[in-house]
């Protein structure tokens, strides 16, 4: 068994359709922004490794980047076995996304149960003061409500936050699920 095997971990990204999932993967695993991204179909999947820096174990994670359609529903719960960490990822421009997240919850936590996430609100690169639809405290409510580790604005499009994003969930489970 090699570093790699021992310790992986499945993660899955989840949020309505074009909040930015695929860029948020991107971002992450290439350092670059994807203006083109295709709608996902079903899933994509990657492989990133990280170094917990305390301890110099290296992680393995499979990324499942999930189709936001409601079509895709009957698909992805196949996605979710296995799962030991959730995205949850919503478009800071669009309420109805953030709105959207508890039926994500429920239908995660209905497959794999309660696992590790961190609760994202994407497109910061977007937003500024006066145009600002989403208060801190809805933001706060509904990190409670996803029982969320943390919460991150992140921009897809410049890179902010996406590698913490990342970097914290891995951490979490690592700490939550082998030591």
């Amino acid at each position: 068994m090699t570093a790699y095997d021992k310790y992986f971990y499945k993660v899955c990204i989840v949020g309505d359709s074009e909040v930015g999932k695929t860029t948020l993967v991107n971002q992450y695993l290439k350092r670059r922004f994807v203006s083109e991204a295709q709608r996902t179909i079903g899933s994509n999947f990657f492989v990133q490794y990280v170094k917990i820096p305390e301890d110099k174990n290296l992680l393995t994670l499979q990324i499942w980047d999930l189709a936001g359609q409601p079509r895709f529903k009957w698909v992805r719960y196949a996605f979710y076995k296995g799962a030991r960490g959730i995205v949850y990822a919503f478009d800071l421009t669009r309420k109805d996304t953030l709105n959207s997240l508890i039926g994500w919850k429920e239908e995660v936590e209905s497959k794999i149960g309660v696992v590790s996430n961190i609760f994202v609100g994407n497109k910061l690169d977007l937003i500024n003061s006066k145009n600002r639809i989403i208060t801190e405290k809805e933001v706060t409510r509904f990190k409670d409500l996803l029982s969320s580790l943390e919460y991150y604005e992140t921009s897809a499009k410049f890179g902010t936050n996406v590698k913490d994003v990342f970097d914290e969930l891995a951490l979490d489970m690592y700490q939550k699920n082998d030591h």
